[in-house]
């Protein structure tokens, strides 16, 4: 459950890691606004706002139309590192989950303080 003024957690996995929330929600702001507009777009709109869960629009042909290709591009270039290459990915995105729980923490201190 979360607190009073704060959305809830986009999925079940992200519910105990408020930075990974906050990181999945960041990426699907972008792909949102990367939609304006079209149904995507409309979609997840509607997952930002509360109204569609991720699950139920993540099944759409409008959702596998945008991010089937992007994910397929995603594995291709990740075959075709290094295994020092793809440790450094690895260990950017650990950087990048623990910036987003320590701002997810602030923000959580600052709801409490008012």
């Amino acid at each position: 459950m979360s607190e009073p003024n704060q959305p809830e957690p986009l999925l079940g996995i992200t519910a105990q890691d408020a930075g990974m929330d906050r990181m999945l929600r960041r990426s699907l702001t972008e792909l949102r606004d990367q939609h304006a507009g079209s149904p995507l777009g409309d979609l997840l709109d509607d997952v930002l706002a509360g109204r569609r869960s991720l699950r139920d629009v993540a099944r759409t042909p409008e959702f596998d139309a945008a991010v089937a290709p992007a994910a397929q591009k995603a594995t291709q270039q990740w075959a075709a590192l290094s295994p020092e290459e793809r440790d450094t990915l690895v260990a950017q995105g650990k950087a990048q989950l623990e910036e987003s729980r320590a701002a997810a923490f602030q923000e959580r201190e600052a709801r409490a303080a008012d």
